[in-house]
């Protein structure tokens, strides 16, 4: 016989060994996930039973408007604010109000009230969750499908089981369709004889039948997977098969799909709810059929969307943006589902039937069928293994190794080959699979060697060099797949937080928060001192002031000292017995890293008639040539820095502190930002694409110090701290993503992907200012934005923000009004994003004197616009025990 005629039969025997295997690892799982599926499938027809008192009505004459609808609601639940609506769609229906109950769930469910629309009677309460609108049994089923409730980890044993479940159903497949050539019985279980001749009757029919089935569902399963799901979703992008989505001002994220979205907002006005109506004839009048979902613009916002939500045949997604702004609701835009491309339209529907929602109750019906089809399948499997126990044995035997040996090494190669890919696309899968590989290496070895080995002519063992370069080959390739899959899968900031640790000391001799290496996420807060008494509101001198700016001081340093150690913080003034929650909101969360700095504006020196002790240097910026600053994000008396790698913590430590603050001082804004560290480290880019920080010189060198850190400062209580300049920078995107990436580069004055300058060398060289160009021009441009600032002496430290579209000023302020503050730039940029530029100096003139050469010559300007800013002392650190700012108040 050729050697081609056995390649099937050497095929054959890894298949065998490979399904084998696979079966073994993930029964388990997948026991566990056909039981909860089996579940999820019936939980459809459970809630239409146990909810049917708050979805159905009578039928009555007339129905009230929608408007009088949610008045109902209102006034039955005057604290929850209404974000979305759902007109009854048939006769005998309910219409559900999504509101905002202040109550954030972990499955991402929102409060959902049901009101009759006949007679505007509020049913009663529930949650709606998803696109399927799962109330909470369904709810509380499908988490446990999807991650057992427990979370992110939890989500991986299903991720592990879909990885797998093609490679099982396609591996049995052929080896059934194999086996029956010779034996017969194809379709239908034809049971003989005894033993796993008989068992295998069931099993391999029974998996013919359900083939699809199963394929269907690993491949619909992966796409809520953490790691696969990332790759899919990549590779959704670049194949241009995304969900397409309509723009809506203010609006949630509509881009998601299955389970995972939700129609959560932060509440519309009464005018917003007055125009229902209209808005719900306007839509209907522009032909949307079915069940709608109809989103409310918040605050001063205009649009409407409205979309259909029927996810069984006929499908209807239409979605359409209704806009009020001219008083009478008109269609701004639409995207009809008959618009998406076309692979898009086969993944809604494909989501839809895995979701149980296509065909309805058949659907659900074949779902259920399926699962208990499954986990017969997987008893059947585990029978055979028990049936094939060699005598008094308790298991089966495993199916031998070595086959790989006997095929041609450019079919190796190509298995190799696939399942590399394989590992890169499905991470889970290439863990396990390298795993098994290397340990059936290692046992083989093992085993090998344990015999009377192979001896070549001079007596020593020999190993065969087909199977240790075979073995070796697999696991190398399918462990770099893997390897590149999971780091390309990680957070940006994965490396750093796991290279550090979760503590950052609070005492010392200078401040956290500044030579400390750059968290994940950080906020800004600024603070205005009382000068009044919150009790009987008289005024306050300047000594009553600063003694309640030093027991402000003395209390933060308090929270934020013992936060940072992961510890709770000590009693609140305010505080009742039964009010000590601050360990709430980061209840069972790594500190992460977390560091709090404060500084001291000029305002806080003249308040408390400590300007006798003022640093010299301390005075408010100049509004430079291009800015438009906006008083709402500007200046303040008292500055606080938080960093972490976990926004919760910062977040947390944020609350906390300025819950301590009532009385003291008021809150005038708050900012928010993220740095998103590369994968393999490096540094951090802006959202122009740029690395930002690539002059920074190293944390603790002599370059840092002597920029940074206050030498021989005036007055001696400020020596070791240094001054912040803060400066909220919104940049002009869609601008900016008009230029070539040449022009971009000649901007900034250095390559976009690598950092490097133009004049060449590596990212953290000194451009030299004398090369020239190919063209024989200065290769680093005179106006980029290097060439104007390189030499500033001073070290950044910035963070991104995207605040979306039309954000207000003033809504971060105790004492925020309606209405715009001047200076907004809305109409002109309604998209805010950019930069929170934060600069530690020891001389804020170096700041000055960079942003004068910035707004006289530097291209970069046309592009940014700093429309907040201040400057703030950050003194030493506190000693042991002590407060940040105690020399201050001791000199």
């Amino acid at each position: 016989m050729s050697n081609t005629a056995r390649i099937p039969a050497a095929l054959r025997r890894p298949l065998l060994r490979l399904h084998f295997h696979a079966g073994i690892l993930i029964a388990p799982f997948l026991l566990v996930s056909a039981l909860t599926g089996l579940a999820y499938a019936l939980s459809y027809p459970l809630e239409d039973a146990l909810y049917a008192d708050l979805r159905t009505v009578d039928p009555g004459s007339g129905r009230l408007g929608l408007a009088a609808q949610v008045e109902a609601v209102t006034a039955a639940h005057p604290d929850w604010t209404v974000t979305a609506v759902r007109p009854a769609a048939e006769d005998d229906a309910s219409t559900a109000v999504l509101v905002d109950d202040g109550v954030t769930r972990e499955s991402g469910a929102v409060a959902v009230v049901y009101v009759d629309p006949y007679t505007g009677d509020v049913l009663g309460e529930s949650t709606s969750y998803g696109s399927s609108q799962a109330g909470p049994v369904r709810e509380w089923i499908s988490t446990l499908h999807r991650n057992l409730h427990l979370g992110e980890p939890g989500r991986l044993y299903s991720e592990l089981v879909a990885s797998w479940l093609w490679v099982v159903a396609l591996g049995g497949l052929v080896l059934w369709l194999a086996r029956q050539r010779r034996h017969g019985g194809l379709l239908f279980p034809k049971p003989a004889g005894a033993g796993r001749s008989r068992t295998l009757a069931w099993h391999g029919p029974v998996g013919l039948w359900l083939v699809a089935a199963l394929l269907f569902l690993s491949v619909t399963g992966l796409t809520w997977s953490r790691y696969a799901g990332e790759r899919i979703a990549d590779l959704r992008e670049t194949l241009n098969w995304t969900t397409p989505s309509v723009s809506v001002e203010a609006a949630g994220d509509h881009g998601g799909h299955g389970e995972h979205d939700h129609s959560g907002a932060t509440g519309a006005s009464p005018f917003a709810v007055a125009l229902l109506d209209s808005v719900y004839a306007t839509a209907r009048d522009a032909d949307m059929n079915g069940p709608l979902q109809i989103t409310l613009p918040t605050g001063a916002g205009t649009q409407y969307l409205v979309a259909e939500t029927h996810r069984a045949l006929p499908l209807e997604q239409d979605q359409m943006v209704v806009d009020t702004a001219s008083g009478a609701p008109e269609v701004a835009e639409e995207l009809r589902f008959a618009d998406w491309p076309f692979m898009a339209q086969v993944t809604n529907v494909l989501i839809a039937a895995h979701m149980g929602l296509l065909f309805g109750l058949a659907n659900q019906l074949l779902l259920a069928a399926v699962m208990v089809a499954l986990a017969c399948m997987i008893v059947w499997g585990y029978r055979m293994w028990w049936q094939r126990r060699p005598k008094d044995g308790l298991v089966g035997r495993p199916y031998p190794r070595g086959s790989l040996r006997r095929l041609p090494w450019p079919l190796v190669a190509g298995i190799v080959a696939v399942a590399a890919g394989a590992g890169w696309l499905f991470p889970l899968f290439g863990v396990s699979l390298a795993a098994f590989v290397a340990i059936d290496i290692a046992i083989g070895l093992w085993q090998r060697f344990r015999k009377p080995p192979k001896e070549n002519g001079e007596g020593e063992a020999m190993l065969s060099r087909r199977a240790a370069l075979a073995g070796a080959t697999i696991s190398a390739a399918v462990g770099a797949g893997v390897g590149m899959a999971i780091a390309s899968s990680r957070p940006d900031d994965g490396e750093a937080a796991a290279d550090a640790t979760s503590v950052e000391p609070f005492f010392g001799e200078r401040q956290a928060g500044i030579e400390t290496p750059a968290q994940a996420h950080a906020l800004f807060a600024s603070f205005t001192l009382s000068d009044t008494d919150l009790a009987s509101g008289a005024a306050l001198d300047a000594s009553a002031v600063a003694a309640n700016l030093q027991a402000l001081l003395q209390d933060w340093s308090a929270v934020a000292a013992a936060l940072a150690a992961g510890e709770a913080p000590p009693k609140a003034r305010i505080d009742g017995d039964d009010q000590f929650d601050a360990e709430a909101v980061a209840a069972g969360l790594d500190p992460a890293r977390l560091t709090v700095t404060f500084g001291l504006g000029p305002g806080a020196f003249a308040k408390t008639g400590l300007g006798r002790v003022q640093p010299s240097k301390l005075v408010e910026l100049p509004e430079f040539d291009g800015d438009r600053l906006n008083p709402a994000w500007s200046g303040g008396d008292l500055l606080v820095q938080v960093c972490g790698d976990d926004q919760q913590v910062v977040s947390g430590a944020f609350l906390e502190l300025r819950k301590r603050a009532v009385g003291f001082a008021t809150l005038g804004w708050v900012q928010q930002g993220f740095s998103s560290r590369p994968a393999g480290g490096g540094t951090p880019r802006n959202l122009m694409g740029f690395k930002d920080g690539s002059a920074n010189p190293a944390a603790g060198s002599e370059a840092f110090d002597s920029r940074v850190w206050a030498v021989d400062a005036e007055p001696a209580w400020f020596e070791g701290g240094t001054y912040l300049v803060f400066r909220k920078i919104r940049m002009r995107l869609p601008d900016w993503s008009m230029l070539s990436r040449e022009d971009q580069n000649l901007t900034f004055g250095r390559e976009r992907d690598s950092g490097v300058p133009l004049s060449g060398g590596g990212e953290f060289d000194h451009p030299d200012f004398t090369a020239l160009d190919a063209s024989g021009l200065p290769a680093v441009p005179a106006d980029s934005h290097i060439a104007v600032v390189h030499d500033a002496p001073m070290v950044r430290r910035g963070y991104n923000y995207d605040y979306g579209f039309l954000t207000q000023g003033d809504v971060s302020s105790d004492a925020a009004a309606d209405g715009h503050l001047d200076g907004h730039m809305h109409a002109e940029h309604p998209y805010d994003a950019g930069l929170l530029f934060v600069s530690f100096q020891a001389d804020p003139q170096a700041f000055i004197d960079a942003q004068e050469k910035m707004a006289a010559s530097d291209r970069l300007s046309e592009f940014i616009t700093a429309e907040g800013s201040g400057v703030f002392v950050l003194p030493p650190g506190a000693p042991e025990g002590g407060y940040v700012g105690q020399g201050l108040f001791e000199s």
